[in-house]
């Protein structure tokens, strides 16, 4: 059994990109490019895989979800994602566009999978790929977002690079602690969500239902079996409290909610299945650390642990996958 990271690109640059005040010789912020690669050298060193994939969102991939609803992740504001400079917000662009592409250029000349399909979120990318290419190994999915929860089984774990007080290097979501700490079964965490909705993607829930509520409300969520919206509502129906009259006024609601944020059975055509494979299959991986460090010098980054990115780096396996 190999040992697979996925690693939702997007996510680690823009929490690095905001969080991350560096600056090079010119004055110019690089701490979205500089982390990034820092926060992958420092994933593969801490898991140690065999194969790394770096997951790009595709062209267009909000597209298919929008066709469902047409305000889903509209209204992201682009300006002040980080808090340490004053970018006016055409600047703020061009310094993220820039140090995107560098780090595009870098991973470039690093052993490591590229998937950027079209029309499809990185979300839906990593999905299919556990649930396929992988299935038989032992996958690790980097991101800090939560509807990766829903993918979660013996074989597949999620690491969440964010300090709590248990965990101040991050925490590792498998099985045990969704059942313990999230209290629902994995595949029920897309249910969850299709009731209460989800904020950050503008996905609208059932007014006045918090992920405690439903979960108080519907104990199946916590049952060792996958439920569906079916389910949620024969429940409800069954119920003699009149709370749950929101419930099956809402179902329609739940329903679509449920097609956007489910990632068990996505609907992938066979093009982008193509597209796919071909992101992995039979293509042999090289590693250029000279080049890496030309491109870091070429926008005056000069890491005082450069060596032990390149060794980092070196110990990822470099043999194509068969698939």
């Amino acid at each position: 059994m190999k040992k697979v990271l996925l690693i939702d690109l997007m996510n680690m640059f823009i929490r690095n990109f905001s969080a991350m005040r560096l600056t090079n010789d010119d004055g110019e912020h690089i701490g979205g490019a500089f982390g990034t690669l820092n926060s992958l050298q420092s994933q593969i060193k801490k898991h140690n895989p065999d194969i790394v994939s770096v997951v790009w969102e595709g062209k267009g991939s909000s597209e298919r979800r929008r066709k469902t609803l047409k305000e889903y992740k509209e209204g992201r504001k682009f300006r002040g994602l980080n808090r340490y400079f004053e970018y006016s917000q055409e600047d703020e662009s061009v310094s993220f566009a820039r140090q995107l592409q560098l780090v595009k250029e870098c991973l470039d000349v690093l052993p490591v999978y590229q998937p950027a399909v079209q029309y499809l979120e990185a979300d839906d990318q990593i999905a299919y790929s556990c649930r396929t290419f992988f299935k038989d190994d032992a996958k690790i999915i980097i991101s800090t977002d939560r509807d990766f929860f829903q993918l979660v089984d013996e074989r597949t774990s999620i690491f969440r690079p964010v300090k709590t007080k248990e965990n101040p290097r991050g925490e590792l979501i498998d099985l045990d602690w969704m059942m313990q700490k999230e209290d629902v079964f994995p595949p029920n965490y897309a249910l969850l969500k299709a009731i209460v909705g989800d904020k950050s993607d503008n996905i609208g829930g059932v007014k006045g239902v918090g992920e405690p509520t439903a979960k108080t409300d519907f104990p199946l969520l916590n049952n060792m079996e996958e439920a569906g919206v079916d389910d949620i509502l024969e429940y409800a129906g069954k119920q003699k409290e009149k709370k749950y009259e929101k419930y099956i006024d809402n179902a329609e609601l739940m329903r679509r909610n449920y097609g956007i944020v489910q990632l068990l059975d996505i609907d992938v055509n066979m093009q982008s299945i193509q597209a796919l494979e071909r992101s992995y299959e039979n293509k042999e991986l090289k590693f250029n650390s000279y080049q890496l460090r030309l491109k870091l010098l070429g926008e005056n980054i000069s890491p005082s642990n450069i060596d032990n990115w390149v060794s980092t780096f070196m110990s990822v396996s470099r043999e194509p996958v068969i698939l």
